[in-house]
């Protein structure tokens, strides 16, 4: 099994073209008018420390690989949107290294940034993920359709 540590992106500028690259092959679908460009410039915008919410972190393994992203920000763009945020994004684990844990340490280090920013709750929208994340005690909101794909937008209840 690989290991691997979650790290904040921002401090690792190494890693940011490869997470750039594997965001917009991700997601080209459902954001055609995004780049390679526009994950760098939010790279370099979480990196600046902002007045809105954008933090990205990483899973590195030991010999310094970039496994995968997750991203806890105040708007994932979901037009029509009705839930307030904040948001976990672009989750995004390389296809070798799926199924060991990676996915789940990067979500549940959203969930633990998001406690400590005193969310009351959390908020996604996943077009193939819905039964992972219920497996996390994720529960589904509504269905929603985003560029003519199906999404179902989900939440995290963070304090009890």
């Amino acid at each position: 099994m690989t290991k691997y540590k979650v790290v904040a992106l921002c401090e690792h500028p190494t890693h940011w073209q490869q997470a750039a690259q594997w965001s917009f092959d991700a997601w080209q679908h459902e954001f055609p008018s995004d780049t390679v460009q526009t994950y760098l410039d939010q790279y370099a915008l979480a990196a600046s420390k902002p007045t809105r919410l954008i933090e990205i972190y990483a899973a590195i393994s030991e010999q310094n690989y970039l496994l995968g992203v997750a991203t806890l920000i105040d708007d994932d763009e979901l037009p029509d949107v009705l839930e307030p945020g904040p948001w976990l994004a672009a989750v995004f684990v390389t296809p070798t290294e799926r199924k060991v844990g990676i996915g789940s340490a990067l979500v549940n280090h959203i969930v633990r940034r998001a406690r400590e920013l005193n969310f009351a709750t959390l908020y996604l929208y996943t077009e193939f993920a819905e039964d992972w994340y219920q497996q996390k005690d994720w529960t589904k909101i509504r269905d929603t359709e985003f560029l003519g794909l199906q999404h179902t937008v989900m939440q995290l209840r963070l304090v009890n």
